[in-house]
């Protein structure tokens, strides 16, 4: 049995070669403990990638590091040894992350690429998602993993997610392949189809904003963003940040699904139905937080941007990106009042900020310049009309 340990900050990695016997646990477990002697780490992650046997003796040195450190992690988890914590009961107890499949996307067609990473197609059922290597890694790749399947679950039309896997460096996760083509790509070929296509948008939105999602199923958006606004600590003042955050805590709380990147890219047409993917940033909270994004990556686009700018980014011409918005503001609020439209616009103008504040640091194109760009604007714009913002459209949130 062999045995090599690295620390990182408050983290201590224990890499195990070989086997954890009854002859050589007295001697394991007296190494193990040491390295926790004088400062406990506040987690600790066994890398069990070489380990080939885990003896009971083995299993009760666990549970005496799990007593000293609450926080271990078993990474790499043979078959063999999984199923052994998993006929004792261990795997309750401890985080257990079995060893990833290997396989190889060499010569595959690369089908479609993201903030996330790139999808490549690996037959004629299924897709990987490859996570870019120095993105967050498991956590990610298990939550996203975890959020397709419980969407599913509560009836959110998106594909299928089966494992997760290595390829290289890099960790994806196989998918049922979806045969549809965007909603982008739809309208930007068949110019006819959009109003109709739109509308269907807007209806399984909608849709998707009645499902009532249980407690733990998926994060809060409305923490989601007060951790991204209490980030820009070196781009905005205390003050300002202060009121991002009173900004978030003015959108009604609600416990319905928010996709939370719902746009014309991870809309899929399939004849005449939309099915969603991209099940990342899924969570729980207010309606208006998917309904900005529509507005953010549309309309507000179309304003904002030069015309071959906006061709460019959305795939629309300006005044197509301007009328899919009119369709889906229509149908998703049910209403061709030309006065509630306004305010629901004014309303979406506002609050557009807000999200865009919390994606200065999520948006991999922003560079530092363009960040400080938009909080100058901000600071003219935003800030001075915030409180403003938050007085006016109170009732019209709470109708949502």
């Amino acid at each position: 049995m062999d045995m090599k340990h690295s620390r990182n900050a408050n983290e201590l990695t224990i890499r195990l070669e070989g086997r954890i016997t009854a002859e050589n646990s007295p001697q394991v477990e007296a190494e193990m403990l040491s390295l926790l002697q004088d400062d406990i780490p506040e987690k600790v992650i066994l890398d069990a990638g070489e380990l080939t046997y885990l003896s009971s003796s083995g299993l009760r040195i666990l549970l005496k590091l799990k007593k000293k450190c609450p926080s271990i992690c078993m990474i790499h988890v043979s078959r063999d040894v999984a199923d052994i914590l998993q006929m004792t009961g261990m795997d309750a107890m401890l985080d257990i992350r079995r060893a990833l499949r290997e396989i190889s996307v060499e010569g595959c067609l690369c089908i479609g690429r993201g903030r996330n990473g790139e999808v490549y197609r690996l037959d004629r059922d299924t897709i990987v998602k490859l996570y870019p290597a120095d993105s967050l890694g498991w956590q990610t790749v298990e939550q996203e993993k975890k959020n397709a399947k419980a969407a599913f679950v509560l009836g959110v039309p998106t594909a299928l997610s089966y494992d997760v896997v290595r390829v290289g460096d890099r960790i994806g996760i196989v998918f049922e392949l979806v045969e549809a083509r965007s909603l982008r790509d739809v309208v930007k070929e068949e110019p006819g189809r959009m109003e109709c296509l739109v509308a269907k948008s807007a209806e399984l939105l909608r849709n998707m904003h009645r499902i009532e999602v249980p407690a733990g199923t998926f994060p809060e958006m409305a923490e989601v963003y007060r951790r991204r606004a209490s980030d820009l600590t070196d781009l905005l003042t205390r003050g300002e940040i202060e009121l991002l955050h009173r900004m978030i805590a003015s959108i009604p709380a609600r416990n319905t699904y928010v996709h939370g990147d719902f746009h014309r890219g991870n809309l899929m047409v399939q004849g005449d139905e939309i099915v969603v993917i991209d099940m990342a940033d899924s969570a729980v909270g207010h309606p208006l937080y998917d309904v900005l994004g529509v507005y953010m990556l549309g309309k507000n686009l179309a304003d904002t941007m030069p015309p071959e700018a906006v061709k460019k980014v959305i795939g629309w011409e300006a005044d197509t990106v301007r009328r899919v918005w009119e369709v889906f503001v229509r149908t998703y609020f049910q209403t061709e009042d030309s006065g509630e439209l306004e305010e629901i616009e004014a309303m979406m103008e506002g609050y557009c900020w807000l999200r865009q504040m919390t994606f200065l640091k999520i948006v991999a194109a922003f560079t530092e310049d363009i960040r400080r760009q938009m909080v100058q604007s901000a600071r003219v714009h935003f800030f001075p009309k915030a409180e403003a913002y938050m007085n006016r459209f109170a009732g019209l949130m709470e109708r949502m």
